[in-house]
């Protein structure tokens, strides 16, 4: 694999992309990212990471300049220069706010550094759709919940933790309800149909997490955005895991609690297969 970046308006190798250690990113995490998957070398769902990405940099006040179209373009061209385009790979594209050479409250005008990464997937990430996870309980949660910053300390010391405890993944908790997971959302199943915590109780509005939604209304699947306690999870039917890069993924442990006997339950197949279908018809279209 050819390994070449995207950085401030120019493909470079990766070990000639560098970045100022006065960029507010380095200095302070002051800024966001998208994390977004192609197949076959097309974006997957790019309209609705757009979306996300302009709602954040407005929230933080961030003056992006680049449109969707030449960010679409810059990426399927760093698709094509690492040899993506007949495989899925990860993207990541990374907004700062800039160099800067102040304090911690920013310039009065700085140039933005864009930055986008692409790679092959993890082998792991199919074994984790084909066999589940286990997750671990933990009493924090993410830092700017409805936005996707940099600033992501309590996700990287929960994924720690969980890597620690023999888990692939770290569960935010809020007291005694569960609230997402250090990379993902959480659906559980009760019989009825499907829930998961609403964006009210400070989770991140994820990309896949809206689609297994609206994707459940479509084949008329009861799907609820309530909180849910833990007793909720340990005691659920099935349950499941989404993001971008893992699309679907079964949860079967959460501690030393199976859920649904520690098999995949008949709803998460379900989904599995009608989001593949989604992405079958993208891909094709």
């Amino acid at each position: 694999m050819r390994n070449i970046v995207f950085l401030n308006g120019r493909f470079l190798p990766a070990n000639e992309a560098m970045v100022s250690i006065f960029d507010r990113g380095f200095t302070y995490g002051d800024g966001l990212f998208e994390t977004i998957r192609s197949y076959q070398g097309k974006i997957f769902a790019f309209d609705l990471h757009w979306e996300r990405l302009t709602n954040g940099v407005q929230a933080i006040g961030i003056p992006f300049r680049p449109g969707k179209r030449y960010l679409s373009e810059c990426i399927e061209k760093l698709l094509r220069l690492n040899n993506l385009t007949a495989s899925d790979a990860y993207i990541r594209l990374t907004i700062t706010r800039g160099i800067d050479f102040a304090r911690i409250i920013p310039a009065g005008s700085l140039k933005p550094s864009v930055a986008i990464i692409a790679k092959p997937l993890e082998a792991k990430i199919k074994h984790y759709q084909q066999h589940g996870i286990s997750a671990i309980l933990l009493a924090s949660k993410r830092n700017l919940p409805h936005i996707k910053s940099l600033n992501l300390l309590p996700n990287v010391m929960g994924l720690i933790e969980a890597k620690r405890r023999k888990a692939q993944e770290g569960i935010f908790t809020d007291g005694n309800k569960i609230l997402e997971g250090t990379v993902t959302n959480i659906f559980i199943a009760d019989g009825k149909g499907i829930k998961t915590p609403p964006i009210e109780d400070g989770i991140l509005p994820g990309i896949t997490r809206r689609l297994v939604i609206e994707l459940a209304r479509r084949e008329g699947i009861k799907v609820s955005e309530v909180s849910l306690t833990k007793k909720e999870l340990k005691d659920c039917r099935e349950a499941f895991l989404t993001n971008s890069i893992m699309e679907i993924t079964p949860l079967i442990r959460i501690e030393d609690t199976l859920i649904g006997g520690g098999t995949i339950g008949v709803l998460t197949k379900r989904f599995q297969q009608r989001y593949n279908f989604t992405v079958l018809n993208q891909v094709l279209a």
